[in-house]
């Protein structure tokens, strides 16, 4: 742990993303954020219309791409005049490298976060920086709901958890150099996240900066 950089808590992803996206090549992924599960693609996207991630980047950066595995999703934010495109992130070759890859909450829907991250590797610039957030599976609300319902919440999609350290082994492995983490915690549902205060690695998400290795 002592080898992390932990920089601090963060309320907002876009924080540090919007400082990032500003100029340069930008990709974004998974940037339909569907739930299937819940809802139909088309009504996802009516919810979050507002505070989608990819809408915000495209608000500062116009030079900004957007891939999604939903190709409904992406036909439909394509019709709305944004650039996006449909492809399997973990496989996809899409020919150009950005300055700055966004994987915000993708990486636990994945069946292989390796072979992602390697591809992640090859599209990015040489001095390009790789932004990923992911929940947190130490977040005290979890621990409610492990001590409530004696098991953790987990969305109907998701295949995997990280922690920061686990996930910056694996950047490592792939070839990335992880140099910032920065624990996420909103300001709402304050009272289950109130261990966070005192203890970070209680928070509710994570995110990891980390360029090319040498």
């Amino acid at each position: 742990m002592s080898s992390l950089n932990f920089v601090g808590t963060i309320a907002n992803r876009m924080e540090i993303i919007a400082p990032l996206v500003k100029s340069g090549k930008v990709l974004d992924m998974g940037v339909v954020e569907s739930r299937r599960g819940r809802r139909d693609t088309e009504s996802q996207l009516e919810r979050h219309h507002s505070n989608l991630l990819f809408r915000q980047i495209c608000e500062l950066n116009s030079n900004c791409l957007g891939v999604d595995i939903d190709s409904e999703g992406i036909e439909l934010l394509t019709e709305q005049g944004f650039n996006a495109r449909t492809a399997d992130v973990v496989t996809m070759d899409l020919e150009e490298q950005f300055d700055t890859i966004i994987a915000g909450e993708i990486i636990e829907h994945l069946p292989n976060v390796g072979q992602f991250l390697e591809n992640m590797y090859r599209h990015l610039s040489t001095d390009g920086t790789l932004v990923i957030t992911t929940p947190n599976p130490f977040y005290s609300k979890q621990s409610f709901k492990i001590w409530r319902y004696n098991c953790p919440q987990v969305h109907e999609e998701h295949t995997c958890w990280f922690d920061p350290i686990t996930l910056c082994n694996l950047c490592r492995m792939c070839g990335l150099n992880p140099y910032a983490v920065h624990w996420v915690q909103p300001k709402s549902d304050w009272f289950k996240a109130l261990p966070a205060r005192f203890r970070s690695y209680f928070s509710h998400s994570f995110m990891i900066l980390a360029k090319r290795g040498n």
